[in-house]
């Protein structure tokens, strides 16, 4: 518990709330050996943050731990994440076949922050890769 309670104190103090998320939920897997009323209140707790952290699939994650506790995973289903404008400006070019190098181009903005963007329209959307979003986004298109 000792290893938990220092990443959480370091997570904290560097402001990183994925990361305290991610490392509060795996304290929640260890209590829920001895202490599964515990495990499940910090697992709820853990789950509300990642929501409004906008951090879907870890939310998901958690979700689906506390559903195989019996505890039941949402109390309200998760809202679609809204993307940024950059996020859909990045998203169109996407859907017409550009490349990270070449959006990063287009945009005049690095080549990390295009896949950081990126990487943030797929779990925003649900999906696995760029095909799947630029599918997503034609569906919407279309409709």
């Amino acid at each position: 518990m000792g290893y938990f309670e220092d990443a959480l104190r370091w997570f904290g103090h560097l402001e990183l709330p994925l990361e305290t998320a991610r490392t509060r939920l795996e304290l929640a897997r260890v209590l829920a050996q001895d202490q599964p009323s515990l495990a499940i209140s910090e697992a709820r707790a853990v789950l509300s943050g990642l929501d409004r952290l906008g951090a879907s699939h870890d939310a998901d994650k958690a979700a689906a731990l506390l559903r195989s506790w019996g505890a039941g995973g949402r109390s309200v289903p998760r809202e679609a994440g809204v993307l940024t404008r950059r996020e859909q400006e990045i998203l169109g070019l996407l859907v017409q076949g550009y490349s990270n190098h070449e959006i990063a181009r287009r945009l005049f903005i690095s080549h990390k922050t295009v896949a950081h963007h990126v990487s943030s329209v797929l779990e925003k959307l649900g999906v696995r890769n760029r095909a799947e979003a630029a599918a997503y986004a034609a569906r919407l298109g279309s409709s």
